[in-house]
C-alpha cells in the first residue's frame, strides 16, 4: 500500500534475425578516460545513458553517441544498467517521396511479436556495460513490413535492474505511452529516456519535414535491420533535504513527505531541451492533497547529521514538503512544514532548456523551482533539475512554521551521490 500520512491508497517468421552486439564495458564521455582505449564496436553506433551536465538549449532533442558539445554531458554519473529500446513505427502506403503527407504521430504504434506482421522489435532489456561516467550498449532493430512504406521513430528507456519493481512503462503509441510509478513502492526510480537515430545509409529521412522519423521504402522486399545509436539523460529530478544538529538524545527519526507527489507522465513531449517527455500538468496524475513518504532516515545515538532524498518525476503540479520527527521516550511524532522564504529559480540557459505549459512558472525569463510566496510554498520538479537544502535541527523544526533552510538549485547532477536513495 503507498505510506502516506495518515493515508493509505488503499516469433514466428524471422527473414531477419535481430542481431544484439556485446555489450560494451567502455570509458564515460570524458575524453582523458577514452584515451587509449579501444574504439566501440559499431564505432560511433552506440548507445550512450549519460547523467550528465551541460550547455543546452530547448532546440536540442536528438543528441549523437559521440556529440561533446550538445546536451548535458559529464560530470553526471549514470547508475543505469539495463536498457529498454521502443521503436514505434506505421506500416502504410503512405508516399512521401511522390510528395504525400507523412504519417501522423498518434498512428505510430509499438508491436514487437514477429509472428504478426507488421512489427519492429529488439528485445530488450538490454544489459549495459558501465565504466566511468557514462552506460553503453549496441543494439539492432529487426523490421517485418506489410506495405511498401515503413516509418519508424525510436526511444530508449534505462533504469537500474533494482527498480523495476518501482514503476510500470505502459508502451502502446508514440504519443500516449506512459511511465507510472507503482503505488505499492510509491519510490521513484532515476530514469533516463531519450531518441535513438539509425545510422544505416539504407535508411531514409528528412528531419526538416519529420524530426527523427526514418522511412524505407521497397515494392519487394519487407524485411530488413537497422542499427541504433544515439546518448539519452535523466529525466527525473531530485529533492535533498540535509540536517544538521540533530539532538539525537531527542530524535529516533526523520521522514520527508510531499503531497501531489507526481505519478504518471507520458513519454512525449517537449518538457526540455533534451527531455522528449510530457511532465505532470494534471493534479490527476500526482497523490493529490495526500503526502506520500519520500524518504525516511534512522538517527543513531551520535550522529548529528541526516540527509533525506528522493527522485521525482517532472511536474508542474506544486508540492509541498514537510519532515515528520519520531521523538525517543515516548513524546509524539510531530510534523514541520519546509517553508524557505525565497524563491529559487532556474536562470539563463538553465531555464530556456525547459518548455512549461503553466505560464506561471515563468519569472521574466526565469524558471520557478521554488515560490517562496504566501500562500505558495511549492516546489516544482525539471527532468535532471537537483534542489539541495539544508539547515540546522531546530531551524527547520521551528515552532513559528518558518523554516530557516538554506537552499541551493543546482541544474546539473552532482559527480557521485554521498547518500543512499531510497
Amino acid at each position: 500500500m503507498m505510506e502516506m500520512l495518515g493515508v493509505k491508497y488503499g516469433a514466428g517468421r524471422r527473414a531477419w534475425a535481430v542481431v544484439l552486439s556485446v555489450v560494451m564495458l567502455l570509458a564515460s564521455c570524458d575524453k582523458e578516460e577514452l584515451a587509449g582505449m579501444e574504439e566501440p564496436l559499431g564505432g560511433h553506433g552506440s548507445i550512450v545513458v549519460c547523467g550528465g551536465n551541460g550547455d543546452i538549449t530547448a532546440t536540442t532533442r536528438y543528441v549523437a553517441p559521440d556529440d561533446e558539445a550538445s546536451g548535458p554531458q559529464v560530470p553526471g554519473t549514470c547508475h543505469a544498467d539495463l536498457l529498454e529500446v521502443y521503436p514505434f513505427f506505421i506500416s502504410e502506403g503512405w508516399d512521401v517521396i511522390g510528395g504525400g503527407a507523412w504519417p501522423e504521430d498518434d498512428e505510430y504504434v509499438y508491436q514487437t511479436d514477429e509472428s504478426v506482421s507488421p512489427y519492429v522489435s529488439v528485445p530488450t532489456p538490454i544489459e549495459l556495460g558501465i565504466m566511468g561516467r557514462n552506460a553503453y550498449a549496441d543494439a539492432q532493430v529487426s523490421v517485418g513490413k506489410n506495405h511498401n512504406y515503413v516509418y519508424l521513430y525510436n526511444t530508449a528507456l534505462a533504469y537500474t535492474e533494482a527498480d523495476k519493481s518501482k514503476f510500470t512503462a505502459h508502451i502502446e503509441k508514440r504519443t500516449n505511452s506512459t511511465i507510472r510509478i507503482n503505488e505499492t513502492s510509491c519510490s521513484t526510480p532515476e530514469l533516463y529516456y531519450g531518441i535513438l537515430h539509425l545510422y544505416d545509409d539504407n535508411w531514409n529521412s528528412d528531419f526538416g519535414k519529420e524530426p527523427d522519423v526514418y522511412y524505407w521504402y521497397n515494392i519487394r522486399d519487407d524485411y530488413r535491420t537497422g542499427n541504433l545509436e544515439g546518448r539519452i539523460f535523466r529525466i527525473v529530478s531530485q529533492v535533498n533535504l540535509t540536517v544538521t544538529e540533530i539532538p539525537t538524545e531527542m530524535v529516533t527519526r526523520l521522514e520527508l513527505y510531499a503531497d501531489h507527489y507526481p505519478m504518471e507522465i507520458t513519454l512525449n513531449g517537449t518538457h526540455g531541451a533534451n527531455y522528449p517527455v510530457h511532465a505532470v500538468t494534471d493534479a490527476a496524475k500526482t497523490s493529490g492533497n495526500d503526502f506520500v513518504l519520500l524518504d525516511a532516515v534512522d538517527v543513531a545515538e551520535g550522529e548529528e547529521t541526516a540527509t533525506l532524498s528522493s527522485f521525482l518525476l517532472p511536474s508542474e503540479v506544486g508540492m509541498h514538503l514537510k519532515m515528520r520527527v519520531v521523538f525517543a521516550h515516548g513524546e509524539a511524532a510531530r510534523e514541520f512544514d519546509l517553508l524557505p522564504q525565497t524563491s529559487q529559480y532556474l536562470t539563463g540557459t538553465d531555464a530556456t532548456a525547459y518548455n512549461v505549459v503553466d505560464a506561471s512558472l515563468k519569472h521574466g525569463s526565469d524558471l520557478v523551482v521554488y515560490d517562496g510566496n504566501a500562500g505558495k510554498f511549492c516546489f516544482y520538479s525539471y527532468s535532471n533539475v537537483r534542489v539541495n537544502m539544508n539547515g540546522a535541527f531546530n531551524n527547520i523544526a521551528a515552532e513559528t512554521g518558518e523554516a530557516n533552510i538554506h537552499i541551493e538549485v543546482d541544474p546539473d547532477f552532482e559527480d557521485t551521490h554521498h547518500f543512499d536513495i531510497k
